[in-house]
C-alpha cells in the first residue's frame, strides 16, 4: 500500500497557483492540478521527479551548451543534466503531463514502490542520453 498525504498538505500544493506571479499562471496552472493529485496519491518520487525538471527549465535554457550531451562531455553529471533539460515550453509541458499521466500507472505496476521508479526514471534517462551522446555528430 502507498502512502498517501495528509489532505490539508495536498491543498497547500493546489494553493501554490497563487504564489506564481500573474504573467506565469498560465504556466503553471496546466501542472498544479495533475502535480498536486500525483503527490495525493502518494507517487511523491513523480511529484520530486516534476519539481527537478521544472526547477532546472530556464538553467538549461540560459546555457544549453553545458547541458547538451556528446562523446566528449559524456558522464554521469551531463547524463543528468541532459535528462533535466527541455528545448522550450511546449517540450516540458509535453513531457512532464505525459509523465504524470503514465507514471502514476507505473508506479502502480511496480508495486508503488517509489525508490524503483526513481531508479527506472534515472536508468532510462541516462540510457536516452548515452544514446543521443553515441549518435551526436560531435566528435
Amino acid at each position: 500500500s502507498r502512502a498517501r498525504f495528509s489532505p490539508s498538505l495536498v491543498e497547500s500544493c493546489r494553493s501554490l497557483r497563487y504564489e506564481v506571479p500573474y504573467e506565469l499562471r498560465h504556466v503553471a496552472d496546466p501542472f498544479v492540478d495533475p502535480l498536486c493529485d500525483t503527490l495525493a496519491e502518494g507517487h511523491w518520487a513523480l511529484f520530486l521527479v516534476v519539481i527537478a525538471n521544472v526547477a532546472c527549465y530556464l538553467p538549461a535554457l540560459a546555457n544549453s551548451g553545458r547541458w547538451s550531451i556528446s562523446r566528449q562531455s559524456l558522464s554521469h553529471e551531463r547524463l543528468l543534466m541532459y535528462q533535466l533539460a527541455h528545448a522550450n515550453l511546449p517540450h516540458i509541458t509535453g513531457n512532464m503531463l505525459t509523465l504524470l499521466a503514465v507514471g502514476s500507472e507505473v508506479s502502480g505496476a511496480l508495486g508503488c514502490n517509489q525508490l524503483l521508479l526513481l531508479a527506472l526514471y534515472l536508468a532510462c534517462g541516462w540510457a536516452g542520453g548515452f544514446a543521443a551522446a553515441l549518435l551526436s555528430d560531435a566528435r
